[in-house]
């Protein structure tokens, strides 16, 4: 697939797994590889297909009103990279962290790789984990 196929298909895939919980499951089946990969690099251990199927809604659970916001996207051969801002309220435990209520904003990028007919195969994602712990209260200042 061409660099543009794959940009557009980023756009819509972030935006139905991130956003529309109830497509979650339904696309991250249909638009990943069954090897799929996801290296996260706060996590000791990379994400398979199934342990991210049900890291996001995890994720969705802990922030109802969470945005994944994509701020900036290039696409080149297979591979397209993204900068985004994740924003939502706290509201259930995630990453070991109980509820908090609080706002948070925090940043991060991540690079996908796409096969020849158009599914993703790999994930890289390095999110500011640091921010989102301070904005949490776990770590000082």
């Amino acid at each position: 697939m061409s660099a543009s196929f794959n940009q557009t298909a980023f756009k819509e895939i972030w935006d139905k797994v991130w956003h529309q919980p109830k497509e979650t499951h339904k696309v991250i089946t249909e638009s990943f590889t069954d090897d799929f990969v996801m290296h996260i690099s706060s996590l000791a251990e990379p994400l398979n297909k199934s342990s991210f199927i049900q890291f996001v809604p995890g994720w969705q659970k802990a922030f109802p009103d969470g945005r994944m916001e994509i701020e900036d996207i290039i696409a080149a051969g297979d591979k397209v990279w993204c900068y985004w801002i994740s924003t939502g309220t706290h509201s259930d435990a995630y990453l070991g962290v109980p509820a908090t209520g609080k706002q948070v904003n925090y940043k991060g990028v991540d690079i996908w790789r796409f096969t020849d007919d158009g599914k993703v195969a790999e994930c890289w994602t390095v999110p500011d984990v640091l921010s989102l712990l301070r904005q949490l209260g776990v770590i000082p200042e």
